[in-house]
Formats: structure tokens, C-alpha cells, sequence
């Protein structure tokens, strides 16, 4: 990463270090824009296209920061053969793929919304209207009217993104087992060859 700063008309390039580590935190940064915006259409899958590029880069920063440790050397293929067959770890690997060969992905959502809290979780009535619309900035709106004579309001929408039709998991939900997966990784390697004097891993 180059970093330009600006001051009494002198540009100064310095390059910085990016280690896996930061990397990860990266891919974090975007899983919680997918939670933040898991009603937005539109945003969604700019977030999720985010989290999967960095998630995925985590390893080949890895394998770049110690390339030149024997430790790691003979550590990382076992992780690498771990991680091939990973159910999680396959799915978010194939759809990061098809983001930078075949962007954009598909991605499926099933919307649903919350009962107004005066109901109690059921809704007993003869007739019931419930309409999803959504804001051009892609923000997603459920109203429902109860009754042939009641008022329409609007209620707190749900949505549950799905990889495929066929997933039952929540597309962040996969996300966050799969960061649960890459820091345990990350904090084993940093175990295996972090000085004996506890010392923090320096930037390679």
C-alpha cells in the first residue's frame, strides 16, 4: 500500500506494510456492512463483494508475509489441504471467484417482516393485505393492513440472503464462520512463531 501525504506543497510517498492480519480485519470491516445493510438491495452486495476479495487475499498476503519461514513453510499446506475441503470455506471461495471472473454473482433474499407487537406473534382476521416496496436507494419496505377497514402501516421488514435457492444459511452467517475460521488460523500461525518472549509478530 502507498500512502501520499500532503504538506507545504511536497508530496511524500511511503509505502506501508499490509499483513494478513489487516487483511482480515478488512474482511470484517465489510461482514459488518452486510449486517448493517442487510435491508438495502442495492448496497448488500457492494458490502459482500468487498468482504470476499479481502477475505480471500488474507491467505495470499500469508503465504507473501512468510514465504521465507521454514516454520510456515511446513505448517501452511496442512491448512491449505483443511481449508480445500471446507464446506464454508468452499462456498465463499467460489463465489469470490465468480465475483472477479463473472461479476456480479447471483444472490437470492426471502423477506419476510415482524408482527407489530400488539398482536402477540399471530394475526387472527378474515383479511389480511401485506405489500414490499423499496426506496431508489434500495432500502426494502413492508407494509401490511389488517382488516377490510383498518389503516395500513408499515412494519420492520426481515431478509434472509441466501448463495442459492437450495442454502439454508444466511449468506452472513457464512461469512462469519468463516472469519471464525481464518482468525483461528491466523492466531495457531502467530502461536507457531511468535518469539518466545511474547513479543508481537513483526510485519514481514
Amino acid at each position: 500500500m502507498i500512502l501520499r501525504t500532503y504538506n507545504a506543497n511536497i508530496w511524500t510517498d511511503g509505502r506501508v506494510s499490509v499483513t494478513a492480519r489487516q487483511k482480515f480485519d478488512e474482511a470484517a470491516y465489510f461482514h459488518n456492512g452486510l449486517i448493517a445493510h442487510r435491508l438495502n438491495v442495492v448496497i448488500f452486495p457492494y458490502y459482500l463483494s468487498g468482504f470476499l476479495s479481502a477475505f480471500r487475499s488474507v491467505t495470499y498476503y500469508l503465504q507473501k508475509q512468510y514465504a521465507h519461514d521454514t516454520k510456515f513453510q511446513s505448517w501452511y499446506p496442512r491448512k491449505q489441504a483443511e481449508m480445500s475441503v471446507d464446506p464454508v470455506m468452499k462456498i465463499l471461495h467460489a463465489n469470490r471467484n465468480d465475483i472477479v471472473h463473472r461479476e456480479p454473482i447471483d444472490l437470492f433474499f426471502y423477506r419476510d417482516f415482524e408482527f407489530p407487537a400488539r398482536f402477540d406473534g399471530c394475526i387472527e382476521t378474515k383479511h389480511f393485505e401485506v405489500g414490499y416496496d423499496q426506496t431508489a436507494q434500495g432500502e426494502t419496505r413492508t407494509k401490511i393492513k389488517v382488516d377490510a377497514d383498518g389503516v395500513e402501516e408499515e412494519v420492520v421488514t426481515r431478509i434472509s440472503w441466501r448463495f442459492t435457492e437450495e442454502d439454508p444459511i444466511d449468506v452472513t452467517q457464512h461469512c462469519y464462520l468463516g472469519l471464525q475460521k481464518l482468525d483461528s488460523i491466523l492466531k495457531e500461525l502467530e502461536l507457531l512463531i511468535a518469539p518466545v518472549s511474547g513479543a508481537p509478530l513483526s510485519a514481514a
